[in-house]
């Protein structure tokens, strides 16, 4: 499959480490020239890399207008910045300032991505917004990340509608093998019987998503997971 990404201008979020750093890579490898938002030190970039967070909406809107500036405009826009927040951690014993954080980052700091790239977006551009299966499928103790990824699949749809032109898209995959989620799950991960992603793999479902080989796709959650969600629970 061509990807007919090289020579496009790509923004990236949380590019510094994890997903947003396999997707810079990934760019990269097709000829794309990126710009990366983080607000912890990155990678070097064609593009620019700029520091900042985006939960902070005038930080925000001066990073994405220089990158837009020495990119010449972005053809492809893609929100990887997330947190888990409290992880396992019991309804009762969280807080409302714990799933505040969460929201801010994962579903308010994608909405102001958006925002603020939307008028440097070339006709016919991307966006890819980083979702998550727990959108659709939900374990103990992590209510405020649910709910994120949940927002993130309804503001795909919302935005697909809001901005004739422009293809809007999230990709949903399962746990995926990055720093955040060592931190969260631990050794799990290195269980054989746990299917687990690497960050390589939810960049070529970026791509894909990025790319003109997904034109007629809009508004919609590519769900990855290894088939779990299509598991029956009868008995069989």
């Amino acid at each position: 499959m061509r990807t007919e990404l090289a020579g496009k201008a790509v923004l990236v979020t949380g590019g510094a480490s994890g997903i947003g750093l396999a997707c810079v890579r990934a760019f990269q490898e097709e000829g794309a020239w990126v710009g990366v938002i983080d607000r912890t030190p990155g990678p070097a970039v064609e593009g620019g890399f700029v520091r900042a967070d985006v939960t902070d909406e005038p930080a925000l809107a001066a990073a994405v207008g220089d990158l837009a500036r020495r990119l010449g405009g972005f053809d492809v826009v893609v929100g990887c910045a997330g947190v888990s927040g409290p992880v396992g951690k019991p309804l009762a014993e969280t807080t409302a300032a714990e799933v505040a954080a969460v929201l801010a980052v994962n579903v308010t700091g994608q909405f102001l991505l958006v925002k603020h790239a939307l008028p440097h977006l070339s006709d016919g551009g991307s966006v890819v917004l980083l979702g998550s299966d727990s959108a659709f499928a939900a374990a103990p103790g992590m209510v405020p990340y649910c709910a994120s990824k949940g927002a993130v699949v309804a503001m795909t749809r919302a935005l697909a509608v809001e901005v004739p032109g422009i293809r809007v898209n999230c990709v949903c995959p399962s746990v995926v093998d990055t720093p955040m989620a060592r931190g969260d799950l631990g050794d799990v991960l290195d269980d054989p019987a746990f299917p687990v992603q690497q960050a390589q793999d939810v960049a070529r479902q970026v791509l894909f998503l990025a790319s003109p080989a997904s034109r007629p796709v809009n508004g919609q959650a590519l769900l990855a997971d290894f088939g779990m969600s299509a598991r029956s629970a009868f008995p069989a």
